[in-house]
């Protein structure tokens, strides 16, 4: 028999692939190969695994977040493992996976409403406080604007009625805005030393 986590998991497959809404208890039970049935001995309804599949993606978030700032050399590094990051990983999810959990499932939408105001906010504020101590980002600068401004980009290049994804390549999308805010907070130092880490990027990509 399945376990509940095994069930979370091919939920949360289905959603980054196809979006929550679209996703039905029948898709991730075939996807599984069982009943129905099975899936409501472990849960009670749809928003019950939306809201385990939500709280998996932003723990493997909230680990990444903690691993790019422990493996970065310094505040520009961060920048670059994170822009990895996107190029890697951002094409695999279905656009319209934010706007499904805020306006069908309210309790997914808190755990990600509470996960962005604390961990994500968090994380943001401490990188660019660094940045600036190192001298790579600019001094006149507000982290907790700046941080709270991220966020909400974040959101925009998720938002499938600006971005349609038939007419945007969405890593493009993502890379953009945050290529653009970037550039926002560096130096002249700082713009040096994030090109040299971009090259290296691109060379990466170009080999693979």
């Amino acid at each position: 028999m399945e376990s509940k986590e095994q069930i979370a998991n091919a939920a949360e497959q289905l959603f980054l692939k196809y979006g929550v809404r679209s996703v039905t208890m029948d898709d991730i039970a075939k996807q599984l190969g069982i009943s129905k049935k099975t899936i409501y001995q472990y849960f009670a309804d749809k928003d019950e695994v939306v809201e385990l599949a939500t709280l998996r993606i932003l723990e493997r978030e909230k680990k990444l977040l903690a691993e790019v700032q422990e493996r970065s050399e310094n505040a520009i590094h961060e920048l670059y493992l994170f822009t990895r990051y996107i190029r890697q990983h951002i094409v695999e999810v279905n656009p319209s996976i934010l706007f499904d959990i805020q306006k069908y499932h309210r309790g997914a939408w808190k755990i990600y409403q509470d996960f962005k105001g604390s961990v994500f906010l968090q994380t943001i504020e401490s990188s660019i406080r660094k940045g600036m101590e190192e001298g790579h980002f600019r001094a006149d600068i507000k982290p907790e604007i700046l941080a709270k401004l991220r966020i909400e980009q974040v959101n925009l290049a998720f938002n499938n009625e600006i971005f349609p994804k038939h007419e945007f390549d969405w890593t493009e999308v993502h890379l953009q805005i945050f290529y653009n805010f970037c550039y926002g907070l560096l130096t002249t130092e700082g713009v040096e030393l994030f090109e040299k880490y971009a090259k290296t990027l691109t060379t990466h990509a170009t080999k693979n």
